[in-house]
């Protein structure tokens, strides 16, 4: 297997951090890395010494225009726990013209994207052309999480538990941004709202984001973003732990710098599904009337122009019968596309049962 067929078939979900960044976080981890990983981490070693040339690049010619910037509109935040059908509606939200949600592209590179961007053809080349976890397109111009570019730009994220499972990255990996020290906090809202400020100068509209954590950062978010409204999508809590099961084990198994124990892996998706929705609950309240909408996979699924429809009424989004023919020429595009079909053992219902039950009683899911 060649080198460009290696990177595709073994991506690295972070490939945004300069090498001053990346040397930073491995010194917080000790410079541990698994014998097994050591490849890995050359990748983002070549890939650190690209950014922090590209990003050098970015900040002379670019940084004023950035820093001037305002944000006129507040951003629309999809909310929803990992593999609950969050992708699936930031793809269809990506079809209105009056949002603009990051691609793969910038996500990946919030260093220099405004800088580097007409080279994202290079991205095509060596990216997956399919995301391992579940088959959907991938391409530099998909519609992607923006905490890919928060976890390489402030490295205050859980995905830095991502890289190193085992010694956690304690400190900056917290779910709970009460949890977080100030310094790293302000940190990661200025990555945040730097990431914002970009799209609007290389894009326009209204941002739209999409990030499984989150879900636990309302209140967070609410502070930045009075006026932000958020989308949250909930699914079947059953298919939710085998799916993401099937996220860690294909896709970011990948990415380890240390090698966990199945174990740890699987304590790491019960108990942080548990926290994320222990956050959102607390803070939910928090959200003004008419900037919070809730829907479910399987209703998106089922009706999907009925669903987006409700969704675009309840927050007062603008041209929903515009937007309806995209709508209906996408979904006709990935209409032979087959989800990935789990087969739930008594023991996973158990599981589920005894960990999450508590939190969806109230959406009326049968566990």
């Amino acid at each position: 297997m060649g080198l460009l067929e290696r990177m595709r078939k073994r991506p690295q979900i972070i490939p945004g951090m300069t090498l001053p960044t990346l040397l930073r976080v491995l010194a917080r981890n000790g410079f541990r890395v698994d014998t097994p990983c050591l490849g890995r981490l050359a990748h983002l070693a070549v890939l650190g010494v690209l950014n922090s040339m590209y990003a050098t690049c970015e900040e002379f010619f670019n940084s004023r225009e950035i820093e001037s910037l305002e944000i006129q509109e507040p951003p629309l935040f999809v909310i929803g726990h990992w593999r609950s059908g969050t992708t699936h509606l930031h793809n269809l939200l990506s079809l209105d013209e009056n949002l603009t949600c990051p691609t793969a592209y910038q996500a990946s590179f919030p260093g220099h994207f405004i800088f580097s961007q007409a080279g994202s053809p290079i991205f095509d080349l060596i990216a997956p052309k399919k995301r391992p976890m579940d088959n959907m397109a991938f391409s530099s111009s998909t519609p992607h999480e923006d905490e890919f570019a928060l976890a390489a730009d402030s490295t205050v994220s859980p995905y830095m538990r991502i890289l190193f499972p085992v010694t956690g990255d304690r400190g900056f990996t917290e779910l709970d941004c009460r949890r977080l020290t100030s310094r790293n906090l302000e940190r990661w809202k200025a990555s945040l709202i730097l990431f914002i400020k970009k799209l609007t100068l290389s894009e326009g509209g209204r941002i739209t984001l999409k990030s499984p954590p989150h879900l636990g950062r309302v209140a967070t978010l609410l502070e930045l973003f009075p006026k932000a409204q958020f989308v949250h999508i909930m699914r079947d809590p059953c298919m939710v732990y085998l799916s993401t099961h099937k996220l860690w084990r294909d896709s970011l198994a990948h990415a380890h710098l240390q090698v966990p124990s199945p174990e740890l892996v699987d304590d790491l998706i019960l108990s942080w599904y548990k926290e994320l929705f222990a956050l959102y609950f607390r803070d939910r309240d928090k959200i003004p009337a008419g900037q919070l909408h809730e829907l479910t996979y399987e209703d998106l699924e089922a009706a999907p122009l009925e669903t987006l429809g409700t969704m675009y009424d309840k927050l007062q989004l603008p041209d929903f019968e515009k937007l309806t023919p995209r709508i209906t020429a996408y979904l006709e595009s990935i209409r032979d596309y087959r989800k990935n079909k789990f087969q739930i053992s008594d023991a996973v219902r158990d599981k589920v049962r005894a960990n999450w039950s508590e939190i969806y009683e109230q959406y009326g899911y049968r566990v």
